[in-house]
């Protein structure tokens, strides 16, 4: 939540800050001229005063705290009250505008890096500021002046006007920010799925998501008649290969060998990175086609021509493949794959060992 609030913070109250107070200075500005029409050169002078304030505040809207401008706002909010409620009385509606404070308490709460608890004592001075106002309006009702109707009218629409798009214009923004931040947010969950299911460097499946593919084979139960293997390889003499070309060599032949291992496979089949140069291939329900499909593939390396710096390298794989089992029993599979692979390494390496050829 500290996060929305401080993203809210900086694009409302740092970016937008301007804007409020130009809002804020145009109403002062129209209000003016229909003081003075009134002959209340008083309130007209006041207006004009709030209008150079409020430009001002424009101005420096980027080099100032941003609590600063609200806090200045407020301000002259009461200001402007106290100037009614004196010159007019109360019967102008001077009581509703210290209101416009609860603006600054939600300002202050979401702007404010501090702790929640640092904003008690701010919190409670606003809101005594604004029972204060209403308390010391309420005393003097009966003190005011006949209003010309046209005036009081004026005056309230045209506070009303702005004051709707004031609110409309921060409700947008919010709402702006909140749905950029959710997508943001939903990228970034997803990135970090990704990122917690796939190797960084080949973009397979990883380890660790294996691991839960496997599990969740094991506790489905529509998968109880379902035959798998596993097969388990590794690029032969690839220690030679990094310490001829570089370990960035390696990493390109890596990422380019299980682009091509993933284009070549079937369907049904599943293709993660074990560890190192060590890859696992799932089979699930093609069983039968599993040692033809791995010859296939092991040629297709051998005749495959990976390149670094414009120079072609040849690679051959050695494959490990554990029988077809229908017992869940996939620790039991991948220990006999792993075998197998080291056979068939002791054998001659680039070939495809199973039980059936021991």
């Amino acid at each position: 939540m500290y996060s929305l609030r401080k993203k809210i913070q900086y694009t409302l109250i740092k970016k937008d800050s301007s804007a409020l107070c130009t809002l804020i200075a145009l109403l002062h500005f129209v209000l003016a001229p229909i003081c003075f029409y009134y002959e209340y050169d008083l309130l007209a002078c006041y207006h004009i005063y709030a209008t150079i304030l409020y430009l001002v505040m424009v101005i420096l809207s980027r080099a100032i705290p941003p609590l600063f401008l609200f806090t200045m706002s407020d301000i002259e909010t009461i200001s402007y009250c106290i100037l009614l409620t004196v010159k007019l009385g109360n019967n102008v509606g001077s009581y509703l505008l210290p209101l416009t404070m609860l603006t600054y308490l939600y300002m202050l709460v979401i702007s404010s890096r501090r702790s929640k608890y640092a904003t008690v004592l701010p919190t409670f001075l606003t809101l005594l500021t604004i029972v204060s106002v209403l308390v010391s309006d309420y005393r003097n009702a009966d003190a005011f002046q006949l209003i010309p109707k046209n005036f009081y009218l004026l005056h309230y629409i045209i506070y009303c006007v702005f004051s709707f798009f004031a609110i409309a214009f921060i409700c947008y923004i919010i709402s702006k920010k909140v749905a950029r931040f959710k997508n943001k947010t939903r990228v970034k969950t997803a990135y970090l799925n990704y990122s917690a299911t796939h190797d960084s460097l080949t973009k397979i499946l990883n380890r660790r998501k294996l691991s839960d593919i496997l599990n969740d084979y094991t506790r489905n139960q529509e998968y109880a008649s379902t035959s798998f293997s596993t097969a388990i390889f590794d690029i032969d003499n690839f220690k030679i290969i990094n310490d001829t070309y570089g370990h960035n060599c390696g990493d390109i032949i890596l990422r380019n060998l299980a682009d091509l291992v993933t284009r070549s496979l079937p369907e049904h089949t599943v293709f993660a990175r074990w560890g190192g140069e060590e890859f696992i291939i799932l089979f699930v329900g093609i069983t039968g086609a599993a040692k033809s499909t791995l010859e296939e593939l092991r040629m297709r390396v051998q005749e495959h021509s990976f390149r670094y710096a414009n120079k072609p390298i040849k690679i051959t794989i050695t494959i490990g493949l554990s029988k077809a089992d229908k017992s869940y029993n996939f620790s039991k599979m991948l220990i006999q794959a792993d075998k197998n692979l080291i056979k068939g390494k002791q054998s001659g390496k680039n070939r495809v060992v199973c039980e059936e050829d021991l």
